[in-house]
């Protein structure tokens, strides 16, 4: 699992909360932290362990697939974490978008992202008070969660990685390798709208004969209301 921009690994725990025990106990959860909040967590991978999150460094990762390389790795990214778990070297089972992208600024090719402009205006402000702009950001998705610390320098860097980010052929890669894919696009979300998912995904959804997902939710309520998605989402997690 990888979380978005201003959260943490503790976003998915309503839902791992409501994961039935049969399914919760068959399958070793792990995620990718960014360390954005750095009294909560440091930056790497927290595995859950007996219910209780444990933090590996990243480079952990690699001898983790190897020691389980026989079973399915599916990758869950909720919004810009969707783009960073097709950084990593697993040949993946499943891919799960959660409200995420492979592109987010609007360019000619690309009509239904955000303006450029909007996200300059929103790094410039950052630099100044990131704290102001991560709360306002946290409005906007509808769910805000809590923090005494931030490592501004991890936050800053991330928001300025959506400038150029162009995953497209990366994602088309890790399907290519026999990968199935999902995504999940909510009709009120303020950040990553349901034409600008649509535009990313609509044609490899296609080629795979599915469809997105549409509820009726806010761009961070797989962390405040999961049952949402789970009708849905948990099936591709039972029949791992």
């Amino acid at each position: 699992m990888s979380h978005g921009w201003g959260y943490n690994h503790h976003f998915f725990d309503p839902f791992l909360n409501s994961v039935p025990v049969d399914t919760h106990d068959s399958t070793l959860f792990v995620c990718l932290d960014a360390g954005y909040f750095p009294d909560q967590s440091k930056a790497g991978l927290v595995v859950q362990t007996s219910g209780e999150w444990v933090h590996h460094p990243l480079e952990s990762l690699h001898s983790l697939v190897l020691a389980h390389a026989e079973v399915p790795w599916l990758g869950m990214g909720h919004s810009l974490g969707f783009s960073k778990l097709l950084d990593f070297s697993v040949r993946w089972h499943s891919l799960i978008s959660l409200h995420g992208f492979t592109r987010f600024t609007k360019n000619d090719i690309h009509p239904a992202g955000t303006a450029p402009r909007v996200l300059s205006r929103m790094i410039e402000k950052a630099g100044h008070n990131i704290a102001e702009v991560l709360g306002e950001f946290h409005a906007r998705c509808g769910h805000q969660p809590r923090w005494t610390v931030l490592d501004e320098h991890a936050l800053l860097n991330d928001l300025q990685s959506m400038v150029n980010l162009d995953c497209a052929a990366t994602l088309s890669q890790a399907l290519s390798h026999g990968a199935d894919f999902n995504a999940w696009a909510g009709t009120d979300d303020q950040i990553v709208p349901l034409a600008l998912a649509q535009t990313c995904f609509a044609d490899v959804l296609s080629s795979q004969g599915r469809a997105l997902f549409t509820p009726a939710a806010q761009h961070a309520d797989f962390a405040s209301a999961p049952a949402r998605y789970t009708d849905t989402l948990l099936p591709l997690l039972s029949q791992r």
